[in-house]
C-alpha cells in the first residue's frame, strides 16, 4: 500500500508542481493586496564631525512612504522615523552623493511587514573646513513709535554672538540681526528679550539664542529759527535810566512738532538783567532765552548787549491838593 500511495503521489508531478506554485503565487499576491502605503515628510538631519560641515543647501525634509497593513503602518508616530545624512566619514572638502538612512523607532519597530522608501535616496553635498567667528549683533524693528517720538538710543546684550559654519559663507557674514523688534505704540523707555534670526541656514548660533535689548525713547525735536525778537532790559534801578535803545535779537530752538505748532512767537523773547547796575555808565551784560518748558534753545543772538545807564532825570513836580 505504501508503495502504491507513492506512485499516486508523483503521478502526474508536473501538474502537482504548477499547482502548488499557483497556490503559493495567489497566495503572496493576495498578501501584497493586502499591504497598503502611507506617504509622510520627516526632517532630514545632518550629522558631521567637528572639522567639515554643509557648504551647499540640501533638502530639509525627505518623504517617506510606508507599505504595510493598514492598522500597523497608521499607527507609527512621525517622531519614531529619523532620516539622516551622515558626513562624519568625509574628511576632504568636496562635493559628495551621500545616502540618506531612515532609522525606525519606538512605534515603528516590530512590525512586519514593513517597506520603507526614502525620495531622495541620496544627497549631493558640498562640504567645507568647520569655521567659527565671532560677530556683531544688530536690532531689527517692526512698527513705527508714538507720533512725534523717535529712538534715541539703545544697547544690545550681548553685543556679539559666536556662530560656525562652512568658510566660505563665514567670510561672507559681518553681523546678525535680531528678530523684530515691535515699536508701535510704544513712547517711552523700554526693555524686551528677543532672539537671534540667522538669515543662512548653514550657519549655527553658538552662543545663547537670547539677548537684552534696552531703547531709549525720546520726543523727536524739530529745529526752527525766530527773528526780530525784543531783547528786553529788566531790574534796572530806580533812580537810574537806560540811554541804549531795544536791540533786536534771534534764537535758534528746538521742540517737537505739536510744541512748535501751538508756539506764538511772542512767548518766547530774549532777556537782560540790570539789577546789579547801581551807577550810570557803560555796561556789558549778558542776555539769555525766556522760552517755555520743553523748547531747547540751541543757539542766540546776541549773547551779551552793551548799555549805557545814566541817572533819572526828575519827574513832573507833583500837583498841588485843592
Amino acid at each position: 500500500m505504501i508503495k502504491a500511495r507513492l506512485e499516486r503521489f508523483v503521478s502526474d508531478w508536473p501538474a502537482k508542481i504548477l499547482s502548488l506554485a499557483g497556490a503559493v503565487a495567489l497566495f503572496f499576491f493576495y498578501q501584497l493586496n493586502r499591504l497598503e502605503e502611507r506617504p509622510l515628510s520627516v526632517p532630514l538631519t545632518v550629522v558631521s564631525n567637528e572639522e567639515f560641515v554643509p557648504a551647499s543647501q540640501y533638502p530639509r525634509t525627505v518623504r517617506l512612504v510606508l507599505r504595510g497593513e493598514s492598522n500597523a503602518i497608521y499607527a507609527v508616530l512621525e517622531g519614531d522615523l529619523e532620516a539622516t545624512i551622515d558626513l562624519r566619514g568625509y574628511t576632504n572638502a568636496g562635493v559628495w552623493r551621500v545616502p540618506v538612512r531612515v532609522e525606525k523607532r519606538g512605534s515603528a519597530l516590530g512590525i512586519d511587514p514593513l517597506e520603507i522608501s526614502v525620495d531622495p535616496s541620496d544627497v549631493a553635498l558640498s562640504i567645507e573646513p568647520r569655521v567659527v567667528k565671532e560677530i556683531q549683533v544688530v536690532p531689527s524693528f517692526r512698527g513705527y513709535l508714538e507720533p512725534g517720538y523717535e529712538l534715541s538710543g539703545f544697547k544690545l546684550s550681548p553685543s556679539k554672538i559666536e556662530v560656525a559654519g562652512p568658510a566660505s559663507a563665514m567670510d561672507r557674514i559681518v553681523d546678525a540681526a535680531t528678530e523684530p523688534i515691535e515699536l508701535t505704540g510704544r513712547s517711552d523707555n523700554f526693555t524686551v528679550r528677543t532672539k537671534i534670526a540667522l538669515r543662512d541656514p548653514l550657519i549655527g548660533l553658538l552662543s545663547a539664542n537670547s539677548l537684552e535689548f534696552s531703547a531709549e525713547v525720546k520726543k523727536a525735536l524739530v529745529y526752527r529759527n525766530y527773528q526780530e525778537l525784543e531783547v528786553l532790559f529788566v531790574g534796572l534801578r530806580e533812580g537810574l535810566s537806560l540811554r541804549t535803545p531795544v536791540p533786536i535779537g534771534s534764537a535758534r530752538v528746538a521742540a517737537s512738532s505739536s510744541e512748535l505748532e501751538a508756539f506764538m512767537p511772542s512767548l518766547g523773547s530774549l532777556e537782560a538783567d540790570l539789577s546789579n547796575i547801581e551807577e550810570p555808565g557803560v555796561y556789558a551784560v549778558a542776555v539769555v532765552p525766556r522760552f517755555p518748558a520743553g523748547f531747547d534753545v540751541e543757539s542766540w543772538q546776541p549773547v551779551v548787549a552793551t548799555v549805557s545807564v545814566e541817572r533819572a532825570a526828575d519827574g513832573p513836580p507833583e500837583e498841588a491838593v485843592p
